[in-house]
């Protein structure tokens, strides 16, 4: 029943009323009390003033018995809610207008009698009451003088047992009754109305509970937003602001797990094709020498050898591809990072592509900046990628073009353009240029090249932390160009 927040702040709302009803009705019964004692003592202020005034309660330090049972009997009919008693200086009670066994106390405390002949005594102002060990109750009392000497004071307690009585009495009217159901039914009108002004403040809570359980539950996720007033920043509003930008991001998140995985059937399709056609290959060779053992010539046979060792080579050489960019995919590949000239590695790399240029007739220039500082980066990886830009333009100029490698220096970074006169790209393939088996065109595709080289590059530039830009036109030629700080 409490599993909802709606509940938990209705039942929080009923208690707290609760709570605040009986302290109201106690303190408003505390309050009507103290008032009541207030008026009736003010209003008995002088009362044992007067009294003292008409009679001689004490007469040489003896209490003066006829004029004290006269005073109680003439107080008992006139007013018998009133308790008098006749007390020495010291406080000790002398004489009362009580049954016998009724008073419990034989002596009442002065404090509160000097403060009540103060002026500015406060009011109400309670003193003990003899028929009540620890009791106190509203009184009033007067000196009682013999010449100028203090001989004892009459102290009259103003409400008495018989008016309790009667304030109980009181207690169970029909005004009071009729009081405390006006308060109840008040209550239970701000607990309706609490309640209805929650269910409204917690309706679009309950709605975005209700949006998130359909997303949570694949139920019409593309359509599982949260609508908000515009007007409206509130924390439900921001709440719901933040699922809907988390739910965008998940739909965009699945958009690109449904496209990877496309590409992914697409690579095994490419990875198939790849591995089978050197396989094929490198099989036919080796069952032709097999069942022609002994027909063939020794030229013939070489031939045979040769290509199955070509289409071996180059079988290996794609399968070190994919490990090598599984290794760089997984969380197992580290950067052992150390300074390096970027200007010598590139002055390696090409004399190593030399040779290969000139039997293709392209021209392969450097152009390098002899004040380049050194980078910091994985050497071995930095080879990699100028390996694979290199084999990239050797694999699409044309014979008597031309490959430019250039090192500068620009705002703190070493720039490496790797530029060629090759065929160039079309602008809507560049995107595209990095994905791994992307091919062009697939009616040329590229046996030779299983498109993992600018995929490796672009990974091993994301680990040290840059990018590679691509500029190319058509029959124009292509650069590739990356930065790596000092």
């Amino acid at each position: 029943m409490l599993k909802t927040l709606y509940s938990r702040l209705a039942l929080t709302l009923f208690l707290l009323l609760c709570v605040v009803g009986v302290l109201f009705i106690q303190l408003i019964g505390h309050s009507a009390t103290m008032y009541q004692q207030e008026v009736v003592q003010k209003l008995n202020r002088e009362l044992a003033s007067h009294i003292v005034d008409e009679y001689a309660l004490i007469q040489g330090r003896q209490v003066n018995r006829g004029a004290l049972d006269q005073l109680f009997h003439h107080l008992m009919v006139i007013n018998p809610s009133i308790e008098l008693y006749l007390l020495d200086e010291q406080g000790r009670v002398l004489g009362y207008s009580a049954p016998e066994g009724k008073v419990k106390r034989d002596q009442v405390a002065l404090e509160p009698i000097r403060q009540f002949m103060e002026s500015n005594a406060p009011y109400p102002l309670e003193g003990d009451d003899p028929r009540d060990p620890v009791g106190q109750k509203a009184f009033s009392v007067a000196p009682i003088f013999d010449g100028e000497q203090i001989q004892g004071y009459l102290y009259i307690i103003l409400g008495g047992e018989q008016f309790d009585h009667v304030m109980a009495m009181l207690g169970q009217s029909y005004i009071l009754d009729s009081s405390l159901q006006v308060f109840v039914i008040a209550l239970a009108v701000a607990l309706m109305g609490g309640l209805l002004v929650f269910a409204f403040l917690t309706r679009r809570l309950r709605q975005l509970g209700n949006i998130m359980r359909q997303y949570g539950n694949g139920q019409q996720q593309d359509d599982a937003r949260f609508r908000y007033p515009r007007r409206s920043n509130d924390e439900i509003d921001r709440l719901g602001q933040q699922f809907n930008a988390m739910a965008d991001r998940i739909s965009e998140h699945v958009g690109e797990l449904k496209r990877v995985d496309n590409q992914r059937r697409e690579m095994v399709a490419n990875i198939s094709h790849d591995l089978r056609t050197p396989l094929t290959t490198l099989r036919g060779y080796l069952e032709t020498l097999d069942l022609k053992h002994g027909q063939l010539t020794e030229q013939e046979q070489r031939q045979y050898l040769q290509t199955a060792l070509s289409q071996s080579k180059r079988l290996g050489t794609m399968v070190e591809e994919l490990f090598e960019l599984a290794r760089l995919d997984s969380c197992e590949s580290v950067i052992y990072a150390e300074p390096f000239s970027m200007c010598e590695l590139v002055q390696d790399v090409a004399q190593k592509y030399q040779l290969r240029a000139q039997e293709k007739s392209i021209t392969l220039e450097v152009h390098l900046n002899p004040a380049t500082p050194p980078v910091y980066g994985d050497i071995a990886l930095m080879q990699r990628v100028l390996e694979n830009l290199l084999e990239n333009g050797l694999r699409h100029t044309p014979e008597g073009g031309t490959i430019r490698i250039r090192v500068e220096v620009d705002s703190g970074n070493v720039v490496v353009q790797v530029a060629d006169t090759g065929c160039g790209i079309p602008e809507e393939d560049i995107p595209h240029l990095f994905e791994r088996f992307y091919q062009r065109d697939s009616s040329h595709y590229d046996a030779d090249n299983a498109g993992l080289g600018l995929a490796i590059v672009w990974r091993i530039l994301e680990l040290h932390g840059s990018a590679i830009q691509v500029c190319s036109k058509p029959q124009q030629g292509t650069t590739f160009l990356f930065r790596l700080p000092f």
